[in-house]
């Protein structure tokens, strides 16, 4: 759910890009998105994006921040958990690992942490807290996955990948109406499984 390596970069050549211009792309990348996500939920609704007035569950806020942060983190651990045992017994995540791995190999564990924090924390921002009160959990989750293609085959189990998480992360933000949680899974599942990559 990080930054959108097969869409920006062709991996099937000899040449990687380096890593300055992988940190400096997705700077240029979210913070724009960041932005985005901020002025259209303002200007549209006046509304913070990272709130929902009218969650489904009503409770106070104190409380619905706690839900959203403990859900939020069961997931991330749930999904880093998952992704080992993926990787060793199914053919799809191999071949998905392979392919991320040779721009990820390459980034030191800052720079996998900077893109951890700035993918999670602005795709959260635009896709869950900007544009699902506006199209909907179905419609922005298929965007959400459509946005992370690529050009090789392989790269499709990526994207459904991306829609089941849209899906998931969408519901907690419906259920508790605070985005933090959302965003503590985004950066936390993108920050271990790609050192996951990175060591493997």
């Amino acid at each position: 759910m990080a930054l959108r390596v097969g869409t920006h970069f062709d991996t099937s050549g000899s040449t990687l890009p380096s890593t300055p211009r992988i940190t400096t792309l997705a700077f240029v990348v979210y913070g724009p998105l960041t932005v985005c996500a901020l002025a259209w939920a303002w200007l549209g609704a006046e509304r913070f994006a990272w709130t929902l007035e009218t969650p489904w569950l009503n409770a106070p806020y104190a409380e619905r921040l706690a839900l959203s942060l403990g859900l939020g983190l069961a997931l991330a651990l749930t999904v880093v958990g998952v992704t080992p045992v993926l990787v060793e017994r199914t053919r799809w995540a191999r071949a998905l690992h392979a392919q991320l791995e040779e721009v990820i190999a390459p980034l030191s564990y800052a720079e996998i942490t900077w893109l951890a924090l700035a993918s999670g924390f602005a795709e959260e921002l635009f896709f869950r807290g900007a544009m699902q009160p506006v199209l909907g959990l179905v419609a922005t989750s298929v965007i959400f996955g459509a946005v992370h293609v690529g050009p090789k085959p392989v790269l499709l189990y990526w994207t459904t990948w991306a829609f089941v998480m849209g899906v998931v992360l969408g519901l907690l933000f419906e259920w508790t109406g605070v985005l933090w949680g959302p965003v503590l899974a985004h950066v936390w599942i993108n920050q271990r499984n790609m050192t996951f990559i990175r060591r493997r």
